[in-house]
């Protein structure tokens, strides 16, 4: 780490002499407040002081920092530079990801070390360092999360403001927090917390969650370094996030899900699969709205799939259609595996599995639906991008609303995926929508061959 360029530039810049002092101090003084001058001992009281103000630091005040390392780097014109310098693509991730933040993990430091101190009598040595591991990959995790979507949203161009930053701030405190909360009530062993279950192996709670977390933040380090090489004009091709959202796909379809069972039509659905269709689904659905769309890119894969480039065919594919190929794998599973054992007289195997393969289509639909809103212009805009979101949002609430208060019943199976119905009001209409989708994207393109 110590070898990254951008790393000792950004510690040069962040320890003056006077904030080396200034925040053991501030915190110092700050704990000798929370126990009263030492008359008051050490204990869980003080030891969530010191987590609350470890979470100001790392995610409140980090993450800021992340989603701001490039941003700024743009805003003062800067990044340009540091593009064309002879630094590395993995010298500046770590440099970025731990030199912006270096501050505020030599304060978080300090007060995970006093939270140790005050949890160290009702807490085992085992759990206690789990308890310290979870604070501190969770951190890492929100940190390069957040500086992933800033370099996400900096590869489209998109101008940036206090709303952009805190949206990346939310989604990373958000992601990262979800685990840190579940991991730590986990190690109370108190009831539905203590244990998890994973396909079918029981798990400590804390234990997993760690694990969990900090293999989301070492997926989130290895986003932040494709996005950099991307900067840097590498080419590169799209097995890493492929792969990230195959592990996601596996990871969350292993849990076990209490509410899965309480939707009568949905227990005809084998778990494993049908939540991997969910997450690969979403998936797709945020690199449609996360990716750059150019008319450009897609004559230039037309020509290298009529070349038969297919090295650079997947290579600048759009990663969201790629994606579609494992929400379908994962679909063709759950349809496959469908039990209507105990309500066969609700809905058969063929239509839940018809009801499958209409979702499928709505997904394909919605995402072909973006584009084509999008590619009004060269590179998709976020103002492209809302409208898209917006009008989907739409489609799926007001419509049917307003379909239902008409009474027009026709119309549902063009709004929303059809269970237990008949398969030519089940599968023809998501499949003309495609089919209109599609042509527009066509004519969007200038009618590529």
């Amino acid at each position: 780490m110590m070898g990254s360029p951008e790393f000792r530039r950004n510690l040069w810049l962040e320890f003056s002499p006077h904030r080396l002092i200034a925040m053991p101090v501030i915190l110092g003084a700050l704990f000798l407040l929370t126990t009263l001058g030492g008359r008051r001992a050490l204990d869980e009281t003080s030891g969530s002081i010191a987590a609350f103000v470890f979470i100001v630091l790392i995610f409140a005040w980090g993450t800021r920092l992340t989603a701001e390392a490039v941003i700024g780097e743009v805003q003062d014109r800067t990044w340009d530079q540091q593009r064309l310098s002879a630094m590395g693509a993995w010298q500046m991730a770590w440099g970025k990801l731990f030199g912006a933040t270096a501050y505020a993990w030599y304060g978080g430091l300090i007060c995970l070390g006093f939270y140790a101190l005050s949890r160290s009598d009702n807490l085992t040595p085992g759990a206690l360092l789990t308890a310290v591991g979870l604070y501190i990959a969770a951190g890492v995790f929100a940190h390069a999360l957040s500086l992933a979507l800033s370099l996400q949203a900096i590869r489209r161009r998109r101008a940036f403001g206090r709303i952009q930053v805190l949206w990346y701030q939310a989604v990373a405190v958000v992601s990262a927090g979800i685990p840190l909360y579940a991991g730590l009530n986990g190690l109370g062993e108190n009831g539905a917390y203590a244990m998890t279950l994973w396909f079918g192996h029981s798990i400590a709670m804390a234990h997993f969650m760690l694990l969990a977390v900090a293999a989301f933040a070492a997926w989130s380090l290895a986003g932040v370094y494709a996005l950099i090489r991307l900067e840097l004009m590498h080419r590169r091709g799209p097995w890493a996030w492929l792969g990230f959202v195959v592990f996601a796909m596996i990871f969350f379809g292993g849990l076990d899900y209490q509410p899965w069972d309480m939707p009568v039509i949905l227990t005809a659905l084998p778990g494993a699969p049908s939540v991997a269709f969910i997450v690969a689904a979403a998936a797709a659905y945020a690199m449609a709205f996360g990716e750059i769309k150019q008319r450009v890119r897609f004559r230039r894969l037309a020509q290298d799939w009529r070349d038969g480039q297919w090295a650079r065919v997947f290579e600048i594919a759009p990663r969201s259609i790629l994606t579609l190929g494992l929400a379908a794998g994962a679909a063709v599973a759950a349809g496959t595996l469908a039990d209507t054992t105990h309500f066969s007289n609700i809905a058969g195997v063929t239509e839940i599995r018809l009801a499958v393969l209409a979702t499928l289509l709505f997904v394909v639909r919605d995402i072909g639906f973006v584009y084509v809103i999008c590619l009004r212009h060269e590179r998709g805009t976020g103002g492209a991008d809302a409208r898209a979101f917006l009008y989907l949002i739409v489609a799926y609430t007001l419509a049917p609303a307003l379909a239902q208060t008409a009474d027009i019943t026709a119309l549902e199976a063009f709004l929303w995926p059809q269970w237990g119905e008949a398969a030519i009001i089940t599968i023809v209409p998501p499949l003309l929508e495609v089919a209109v989708i599609g042509f527009l994207l066509w004519r969007r393109l200038g009618g590529l061959p």
